[in-house]
């Protein structure tokens, strides 16, 4: 039903964490999920097949041509699918982003994540005037520290950038580092909450329509 593309042009800035974030709360909800991994460091696809929780359908796709094929046969078969993209502006992120109906650009607190934050938006925004459509994307601030001036500054450049910015944040959280390793997706705490808030604020752009069916129908 839905397709979801984390992507920047910047690497560790948190895509993979915010994927497994938004598979942990959707998988929570009962929902059947798809992830294509088009990251040859196949990080979401290794910690997948390690993780015996969750019954999810991962492909890992390589070959840039085949992005968009495997994408459209996955959106057929699962309530939602995310794509994982390498850290680096590529022919297959282009397709990632062609393909999706979000697009979630991850940005920590400096200025290089601020600028190649930039930079994707601006990408997501030629694809979609390539492929004649409109491309919602947003940016999520991940390893986030509030309260801070360097905080405030990031936000008040982004602000004037006109970038459109998620109300969720990921904080600087040892959950999020411990996940890599046990697999587990913080379900309570501060990192379980911005879990489910992140995909609620996305269900409430109307990105996510099998959970609108759900909420009607209760």
């Amino acid at each position: 039903m839905s397709i979801i593309t984390t992507a920047t042009t910047k690497g560790g800035a948190g895509k993979t964490t915010v994927a497994q974030m938004i598979i942990g709360a959707v998988h929570d909800l009962g929902y059947s999920i798809g992830v294509i991994d088009t990251d040859e460091n196949q990080t979401l696809s290794n910690w997948l097949s390690n993780n015996s929780n969750m019954a999810i359908d991962c492909r890992v796709v390589l070959d840039d041509s085949k992005v968009v094929e495997e994408a459209q046969m996955m959106n057929r078969k699962h309530d939602l699918v995310i794509i994982d993209t390498p850290g680096a502006q590529s022919q297959s992120t282009v397709f990632a982003i062609g393909c999706a109906d979000l697009v979630i650009v991850p940005l920590q607190l400096s200025k290089a994540d601020l600028m190649q934050a930039q930079k994707t938006y601006r990408l997501v925004q030629s694809t979609g005037s390539i492929s004649g459509r409109n491309i919602p994307a947003r940016l999520l601030f991940t390893d986030y520290t509030p309260k801070t001036k360097i905080a405030k500054k990031v936000r008040q450049q982004v602000a004037g950038y006109g970038l459109p910015v998620f109300n969720t944040r990921l904080h600087h959280l040892v959950a999020y580092k411990e996940l890599t390793f046990s697999g587990k997706i913080p379900k309570k705490g501060r990192a379980g909450a911005q879990g489910q808030l992140l995909v609620q604020e996305i269900a409430d752009m109307g990105i996510l329509p099998f959970m609108q069916e759900y909420r009607h129908a209760s």
